[in-house]
Order: C-alpha cells, then sequence, then structure tokens
C-alpha cells in the first residue's frame, strides 16, 4: 500500500493512488473495516455493516480497473 495514502487520507488522494495502481480498492476497504472496527463503538456511526458486499464491490472495482476502465470514484469506499 502506497505510504502517502492511509484511512485518514482525503478521497482525491485515495482515488490518486487508485489510478495510480499505489493501492488496491480491496486494500482501501480493508483498511477502513479496520478504522470502522475500532473506532465505531462509542459513535455507532455504522448502523448496518454490509462487509461482505463491500468486497464484492471492492473486487469488481479492482476487475474494472484491471480492464482500463476509471470512474469518479470506481474504488473509492463509501458510506451512504
Amino acid at each position: 500500500m502506497s505510504a502517502y495514502v492511509d484511512g485518514f487520507s482525503s478521497a482525491t488522494a485515495m482515488l490518486r493512488a487508485l489510478r495510480a495502481h499505489e493501492v488496491s480498492a480491496v486494500e482501501l476497504l480493508e483498511l477502513h473495516l479496520d478504522r470502522i472496527e475500532r473506532l465505531n463503538g462509542p459513535i455507532n456511526a455504522i448502523v448496518v455493516k454490509d462487509y461482505d458486499r463491500a468486497r464484492e464491490a471492492a473486487i469488481a472495482a479492482d476487475s474494472a480497473r484491471a480492464r482500463g476502465e476509471d470512474g469518479a470514484l470506481l474504488g473509492l469506499p463509501l458510506t451512504i
């Protein structure tokens, strides 16, 4: 993983690292899932955890990037 990207990096920095193939969508997701597990308890910001579907989406994003595809937020971990 890029030394310049961590769980507190900006979305712009994460997307730049994804596009440069310095980090994968799966790696970014796991970084964020770890942060959620460590910090979410007291604040309960993530109420419904759908990690399996998030992993599937990250794998699909990495596959798309491997085919040369790009999108505005392709591979960026997001909560809605």
